[in-house]
């Protein structure tokens, strides 16, 4: 697949995120994709495959009460697609904003990991119930 079609497949997959149609996003990811999101958030780590995946997703409700994913930019080089954007929403704390970059590794259509780099530190202050500035 190309990279125009693996951006296609990530955008997707985040518009169903958005609308919380998860079958949607999980049919975007390879069953056996490598997972991680920062370890100093409470449901933060390294999951694998779909079942991985649905424990972070179902985890999600129990830190957030509200969370929006909302990418600005794809940026895709060979099998590789970069998405910089905002987690928007509220916690214990308030609401945050916090940049974000997604950097998905894809092979035949399908994201076989994922790695997620954000300003943790401003979202842990948000989700223990911190001030955060907005």
């Amino acid at each position: 697949m190309g990279e125009q079609e693996n951006v296609a497949t990530l955008r997707g997959a985040y518009e169903a995120f958005a609308r919380q149609d998860i079958p949607t996003v999980m049919s975007a990811f390879d069953e056996n994709i490598d997972w991680y999101s920062p370890d100093e958030l409470p449901i933060g780590g390294r999951y694998s495959g779909h079942d991985g995946v649905m424990r972070f997703m179902q985890g999600l409700p129990t830190v957030f009460e509200e969370l929006r994913v909302e990418p600005d930019e794809f940026i895709a080089s060979g099998d590789r697609v970069v998405v910089v954007g905002h987690h928007r929403g509220r916690a214990k704390g308030g609401p945050f904003d916090v940049g974000f970059a997604m950097v998905w590794q894809m092979r035949n259509g399908k994201a076989v990991s994922f790695r997620e780099y954000n300003d943790s530190g401003k979202l842990l202050k948000a989700i223990e119930g911190q001030p955060a500035a907005v």
